[in-house]
C-alpha cells in the first residue's frame, strides 16, 4: 500500500491484529527484508507496521539531502498519518536504529519498548585504513585522468571502496549525499535519550556494526540488555533466525 506523508510518496505493509509493533529495515534494504520477522509476530498475535524509507523500495529518494533527523520525522509523521498513537514496540535494523536513536533525541517516538539490532549510529574513529583510501583514492583519480586510462577509473574506484570498506558508498547511487550526511552523523551523545526497555541483539560477527558498539550502547541505555548470537553477522535476523525470535517473543 502507498500513502502520501509531507509530500513524500511511501510504501508500507500493516498486517495482523493486536499491539503494534514497527519495524525499520537498514540502509539499503526495504520492507521485504522482514518478511519472516513480521510474519512470526503476526502468528503471535501482533499488528506489525513496516515501510521503505525514502530512496529505498518502492518509495522515492527524497528531493533534499535528508540526513537521520529527517527520516525520523517522517517515521513520526507516518505514524500519526495513520491514527497510531499506542506503540507498544519499534525494532530497528542497521540505519533504523539510527532513525530509533535520533527518534528518542527529538522526542519524536515514544513506544513501550525498543529492539536494536545491529544498529548502526556511533561513528568509528578514523583508522589509517581509511585515510590510505582516501590518499589512494585521489591518486587513483589523478591517475585515471591521463588520455587512455580513463576508461579504468569504474574499475580501480570499485576496488579501492572495496578494499576500504566503503563499498556501501559505491552501491548508494544517487544516494550518496544522504549516505554521506548520515554516516558523517555521530548519535553516541543521544544514545541515552532511549528512557524504555531496551533489547539488544548483535551477531557475533557483524563487521558492519561491531559488538564493541552493542556494549558502549549497552551501558548509556539505563534499561537495556545485550544478546549476542554466535556465528552470526549484521544480518542476524537472517544467520539465526530461530534465535532471533526466540528472544524477540521473551522481550515483547
Amino acid at each position: 500500500m502507498k500513502l502520501l506523508v509531507n509530500g513524500q510518496l511511501i510504501e508500507y505493509k500493516k498486517e495482523g491484529t493486536g499491539k503494534t509493533v514497527l519495524l525499520l529495515h537498514g540502509w539499503g534494504m526495504s520492507l521485504g527484508t522482514f518478511d519472516a520477522v513480521a510474519a512470526h509476530l503476526v502468528k503471535k498475535g501482533f499488528s506489525v507496521l513496516r515501510f521503505d524509507f525514502p530512496g529505498y523500495g518502492s518509495s522515492p529518494k527524497p528531493n533534499d539531502v535528508w540526513g537521520v533527523g529527517d527520516y525520523a520525522q517522517l517515521t513520526s509523521d507516518l505514524l500519526k498519518k495513520l491514527k497510531i498513537t499506542d506503540l507498544h514496540a519499534v525494532l530497528g535494523h542497521s540505519f533504523g536504529g539510527r532513525v530509533i536513536i535520533k527518534s528518542f533525541a527529538k522526542g519524536l517516538l515514544k513506544p513501550s519498548k525498543v529492539i536494536l539490532v545491529g544498529a548502526a549510529g556511533i561513528k568509528p574513529p578514523k583508522s589509517l585504513k581509511k585515510q590510505t583510501f582516501k590518499a589512494a583514492a585521489k591518486v587513483g583519480k589523478a591517475v585515471t585522468s591521463v588520455p587512455g586510462l580513463r576508461q579504468l577509473r569504474t574499475s580501480l574506484r570499485a576496488k579501492l571502496y572495496d578494499a576500504a570498506g566503503s563499498t556501501d558508498y559505491l552501491l548508494a547511487g544517487e544516494m550518496q549525499p544522504i549516505f554521506l550526511k548520515t554516516i558523517n552523523e555521530d548519535l553516541l551523545p543521544e544514545v541515552p535519550s532511549i528512557n524504555v526497555p531496551t533489547l539488544l541483539i548483535w551477531g557475533e560477527n557483524d563487521f558492519e556494526t561491531p559488538v564493541k558498539d552493542a556494549v558502549t550502547m549497552e551501558r548509556l541505555i539505563k534499561d537495556s540488555r545485550l544478546i549476542v548470537v554466535p556465528e552470526a553477522g549484521h544480518f542476524v535476523y537472517n544467520d539465526d533466525f530461530a534465535a532471533v525470535t526466540k528472544e524477540l517473543d521473551l522481550f515483547l
